[in-house]
């Protein structure tokens, strides 16, 4: 039996009917338009790639959406476990009284709150936040710093306090107020 030469023979991946396949194809039998074989194989790489960052993309946003929408149900959660502590605080005041009163109208404020959390859509909020921040620019990120000092001071507010007056020991000795 008579084996062809290397160079009798060469391979092709892909047809025309756009299936990825591989076959070996005699020089002299091919023709010339067969050459239109690898763009249709690039074509349909593009569409496969095309295809994956769809649904990366699609499970990414999905992933992105229960996250956020766990995170919305849990902030309206807390903001109305606070209302209902307000509620009981506002029923230890004597009825009728002004701190009863106050604490049953914050109480009523909060509950708002937490409805407004509850139904906010996150989407129309990012969307319409975008194009307030695209309109005023100077604006949107003064707005920002503030904010940013605000929580810093909010943050510091709520840490721990620490011994105001430390008792540092030097050589023995010890120094500062205690």
């Amino acid at each position: 039996m008579t084996r062809p030469s290397a160079g009798s023979f060469s391979f092709e991946i892909g047809n025309r009917t756009g299936q990825p396949c591989v076959s070996f194809l005699n020089p002299d039998s091919r023709k010339a338009n067969e050459m239109t074989d690898t763009p249709d194989l690039e074509s349909q790489a593009r569409n496969y790639a095309k295809d994956l960052g769809d649904k990366a993309k699609s499970a990414i946003s999905d992933t992105v959406r229960e996250k956020t929408d766990a995170a919305q149900h849990q902030a309206a959660a807390e903001v109305q476990t606070t209302a209902d502590a307000a509620h009981a605080a506002a029923d230890t005041f004597d009825p009728g009284s002004i701190q009863a009163q106050a604490a049953h109208m914050v109480a009523g404020h909060l509950e708002d709150a937490a409805r407004r959390v509850r139904t906010l859509d996150i989407e129309q909020t990012v969307t319409d936040v975008s194009g307030f921040a695209r309109r005023n620019p100077l604006l949107f990120l003064g707005a920002a710093a503030l904010a940013g000092f605000a929580a810093t001071r909010f943050l510091k507010a709520s840490e721990p306090e620490t011994q105001p007056y430390a008792t540092h020991h030097h050589n023995g000795g010890t120094y500062g107020s205690s």
